[in-house]
């Protein structure tokens, strides 16, 4: 998704490409005209480190730290798609490296950039009370939506790096939901990639957990709900599920006594389907809007907010350490259902 958006914006040069599947390499290289290309991040650091100005880190998750540690070692501004990391370990060595550095560290949560998103958020800011919050997010089945949309350049991996890569995730999602059990261990994985978005706006909207009340994991662990507790005693029901549908469903809903806010997404992978913002209101009268602010692209004017803190225009909006929090935090929801001890302080 970062690829397009990147070379859209007239100030940026994409410099340089690494990815182990050399021919899918070869190909976007071709395509964007990218002059440096390399099978591994170590190799284009080592090779173009004091060329490049900032690095996008889009590897599996499980992998981010490595590429981090190295990124911001040598003092480049660094952007990871989201979720930071799949263990707290890896998200710590990734803080502890972004502290170390005299550059600029940020998580790719591209929906905190949507204007519908910081119209929500002035919203809710009026409100004199929240009742419940409700945040709901079901995906389909993204790979073949995505066929239809998009023509995609396929690469092989070597089945080394296939196989490394899947015994990290593996062993990570284990030891941080704190099981022996591969398949608990995959449901992790799956809703941490899912929902870390949910969560880290929920944050942005409403700030920290206080705690967490109860979790229920179902239908072969595809669903799970929990029931948790924002800063104020603000109650929120968040569900996270994945179906075999053809449609895109997710919603932030605010119920106030006199009224209610939604935020409604549609599919990221189509392009300007920007989310909306609905307002209703009413005792005795109803009013009943729904605003469409922008069709700007989220991810885009996430690069745009990472560029201008780079040159010092703006503040990092979503930050390692709020990262680190999202995983610790969908860790222990994992953990509540085994009474597991948890790994934040809530």
């Amino acid at each position: 998704m970062h690829i397009p958006y990147v070379t859209e914006l007239p100030d940026l040069e994409l410099y340089a490409l690494a990815d182990p599947a050399t021919e899918r390499v070869t190909t976007l290289g071709e395509r964007y005209n990218v002059p440096h290309r390399y099978e591994s991040a170590d190799e284009m650091i080592a090779e173009r480190g004091e060329e490049l100005d900032a690095v996008i880190v889009l590897t599996p998750p499980s992998q981010h730290a490595d590429v981090v540690e190295t990124t911001l070692g040598a003092e480049i501004d660094t952007l990871v798609e989201k979720p930071l990391s799949v263990s707290v370990a890896d998200a710590d060595r990734m803080v502890s490296a972004a502290e170390a550095a005299d550059a600029t560290a940020m998580v790719a949560y591209n929906k905190r950039y949507a204007p519908a998103v910081e119209a929500a958020r002035e919203e809710i800011a009026a409100l004199d009370q929240v009742d419940k919050i409700t945040a709901y997010d079901v995906d389909p089945n993204h790979g073949r939506n995505i066929e239809e949309v998009y023509d995609l350049v396929d690469g092989a991996v070597p089945e080394s790096v296939v196989e490394t890569t899947r015994e990290k995730q593996l062993a990570d999602s284990k030891q941080v939901i704190d099981s022996d059990d591969d398949e608990l261990a995959d449901d992790y994985h799956w809703h941490l990639e899912h929902i870390c978005h949910d969560v880290n706006l929920l944050r942005g909207l409403f700030g920290g957990v206080e705690s967490i009340d109860h979790v229920d994991l179902y239908a072969d662990g595809r669903y799970a709900t929990a029931n948790l507790v924002y800063e104020g005693g603000r109650r929120c029901t968040l569900d996270s599920g994945l179906s075999d549908r053809k449609w895109f469903e997710e919603f932030v809903r605010v119920d106030s006594p006199t009224g209610m806010i939604e935020l409604s997404f549609d599919d990221p992978f189509i392009r300007n389907s920007p989310p909306s913002v609905r307002v209703k209101r009413g005792t005795d009268e109803i009013s009943d809007e729904t605003r469409t602010p922008s069709y700007e692209e989220s991810f885009k004017r996430e690069v745009e907010h990472f560029v201008a803190c780079i040159r010092g225009d703006a503040e990092v909006r979503t930050p390692f350490e709020e990262g680190r929090a999202d995983v610790r935090l969908i860790a222990d929801l994992f953990r509540q259902t085994q009474g597991a001890p948890l790994l934040g302080d809530y």
